[in-house]
């Protein structure tokens, strides 16, 4: 039996050629650092649908934009984001990727979570959130009701825990279960409005019936990643819902 597609507010359009649902991967990490405040900047103003950012916590639990727990990959510091104080952190800045020798440090230092926000906002440009830790939903949530954000936004996961606790304390998100498999479609619809990527880079390996199987239990699906146009078209011509890239180009 076909199960009803759940819609909201941010599929108020459907993924196609005229309006393609893409999401910015790490916030755009080919037009500036990952995850960085121009890198955000610039993707929105490309016109993506969606800007993706992780979010961990400092060690007095404010909410920064950034991948890895260790800075040392991304920053001139070392040691993971929850062994310092926000205050702390701030005095590093991102020396890696895309203009990170021309921008300013006020440009290169990590992002919080309100700053990715603000930009959102800005836009028109959906968050999708993807938690790192356990116990950040409920300050995610708690900080997009203050901005009436709770229905335009998406929190994912590879962790299908995290999807668990979004749920209980918000019924109007739409979640999303990262590297996904065919044994979570079932308890995604259980949870509701919700979505799943697989790992499947070329849309040509897609296994035949998979995106028909996911609609039939009213999800959402997606691919990694939509990095060129000839990826793009294929995608949508498959009937995926959005799609993330990490090559963010004007569409």
């Amino acid at each position: 039996m076909l199960r009803i597609i759940e819609d909201g507010p941010i599929f108020s359009s459907r993924n196609s050629y005229r309006t393609p649902l893409i999401m910015a991967h790490r916030g755009g990490n080919t037009l500036a650092p990952q995850n960085s405040l121009p890198a955000f900047e610039r993707s929105c103003a490309l016109g993506v649908w969606a800007l993706e950012s992780d979010i961990r916590l400092t060690k007095d639990g404010i909410p920064v934009c950034i991948h890895d727990a260790d800075i040392e990959k991304m920053t001139n510091g070392e040691g993971e984001v929850s062994s310092y104080t926000f205050r702390e952190l701030m005095k590093f800045h991102i020396d890696t990727g895309v203009d990170s020798d021309v921008l300013s440090e006020d440009e290169l230092r990590i992002p919080t979570m309100a700053q990715y926000f603000d930009t959102c906002m800005r836009y028109g440009t959906v968050p999708f959130i993807e938690l790192k830790e356990d116990n950040t939903a409920e300050i995610v949530i708690k900080e997009l009701r203050r901005r009436s954000m709770e229905s335009y936004a998406v929190i994912s996961s590879a962790k299908f825990e995290h999807l668990e606790e979004t749920r209980k304390i918000s019924e109007k998100i739409f979640i999303h279960h990262i590297f996904s498999s065919k044994d979570r479609i079932d308890d995604l619809y259980n949870l509701g409005y919700a979505g799943l990527s697989f790992k499947i880079k070329n849309p040509d390996d897609c296994p035949a019936g998979l995106v028909g199987d996911v609609h039939e239990a009213g999800l959402r699906i997606c691919l990694r990643a939509a990095d060129d146009r000839e990826t793009m078209k294929k995608m949508i011509d498959m009937g995926l819902d959005y799609q993330p890239s990490n090559k963010v180009f004007g569409y």
